[in-house]
C-alpha cells in the first residue's frame, strides 16, 4: 500500500507540472505584448507608464514618492509631435466646412471660388476673383461688398488658431495687363495690400502678416492656361507662428 501510495503520489506530482510550465508560457506572452506595446507607443504613454511605475500619479489625494506635486492627466498633454498634428489638422478642417458654409462655397472642384489647401503647418486659402462673383472692381483694387464679406468671416477663421499670414495678389495674363498696370505687378500688390488691410481692420494684428507681396502673373494655378480667369486671385497662406512650431518640434504644451 505504501508503494502504490508512493506511486500515486509522485505521478500526481509530476502530472502538474505542465500547469506550471504553461502559466510560464502565458506569463511570457503577456511580458511581449506588454513591450511590444510600448514600443509601438508614443512618448505621452511611455512618459505616463514610466511616471506610474516611479509612484508619481495622484488619484483622489492618494500618491507615491511626491504626493505635493501638481500632475495634469496626461490625455491633456499632446507631446508627441505627429499626434499634436493630427490635432491640429482635425481643428482646421472642422472649422474651415464651418468657413465653406457660412461663404455658401461649393464643395464641388471647379466650382468653388474658394479653395483650401493643407500645408505642413498650416493651411492655403486661394480666392478666386470671377467675372460671375467679383472680389474686386474690374481693372482696381477696390474690394466688392462680396470681397469685404469673404476676408471678413477669413478673418474670424484665421483669428482662431496662432498662424502668421502671407497675403499674395495674382493676376491673368493679358486681361489685366494694361500699358500703365506695370505688367500686372502694380495691381497684384495694391490688390494684395488691400486685402491685408481689411484683414487686419477685421480684428488680425498687425504683427501677423510677415509678407505681403504681388505676382503679377507669373505664377498660374496647376493645371490652367495662363490666360484663364482662376488665375486672378487672392492667396492666404498661413503659417503657424515659429514659436508654436518650436513648441511641437520639442513636444512642448501650449
Amino acid at each position: 500500500m505504501g508503494r502504490n501510495n508512493r506511486r500515486g503520489g509522485g505521478g500526481g506530482h509530476h502530472g502538474g507540472a505542465w500547469k506550471v510550465a504553461y502559466a510560464d508560457f502565458v506569463t511570457s506572452m503577456m511580458a511581449l505584448f506588454l513591450v511590444l506595446w510600448l514600443v509601438g507607443s508614443d512618448q505621452e504613454i511611455k512618459l505616463a507608464v514610466q511616471r506610474y511605475f516611479r509612484g508619481e500619479v495622484n488619484q483622489q489625494g492618494k500618491s507615491g514618492a511626491h504626493e505635493n506635486s501638481k500632475l495634469e492627466p496626461f490625455q491633456t498633454r499632446i507631446r508627441d509631435k505627429v499626434s499634436r498634428n493630427l490635432v491640429e489638422q482635425e481643428d482646421m478642417k472642422r472649422e474651415l466646412e464651418k468657413l465653406r458654409q457660412q461663404l455658401n462655397n461649393s464643395s464641388q472642384a471647379g466650382d468653388d471660388l474658394i479653395r483650401y489647401e493643407f500645408i505642413a503647418d498650416g493651411v492655403r486659402i486661394t480666392v478666386i476673383d470671377s467675372s460671375s462673383r467679383p472680389f474686386f472692381d474690374p481693372g482696381t483694387s477696390h474690394l466688392t461688398a462680396y470681397g469685404e464679406w469673404v476676408l471678413k468671416t477669413t478673418a474670424w477663421f484665421l483669428d482662431r488658431f496662432p498662424f502668421q499670414l502671407e497675403v499674395e495678389g495674382h493676376t491673368q495674363k493679358g486681361a489685366e495687363a494694361a500699358p500703365d498696370s506695370g505688367g500686372g505687378w502694380d495691381l497684384s500688390t495694391t490688390r494684395a495690400v488691400a486685402a491685408r488691410d481689411l484683414l487686419q481692420s477685421s480684428g488680425l494684428e498687425e504683427e501677423r502678416f510677415w509678407r505681403v507681396v504681388g505676382y503679377a502673373d507669373r505664377i498660374p494655378l496647376d493645371g490652367v492656361t495662363p490666360e484663364a480667369e482662376e488665375n486672378r486671385r487672392i492667396t492666404i497662406v498661413a503659417h503657424l507662428k515659429p514659436d508654436e512650431a518650436e513648441k511641437i518640434t520639442q513636444g512642448d504644451t501650449p
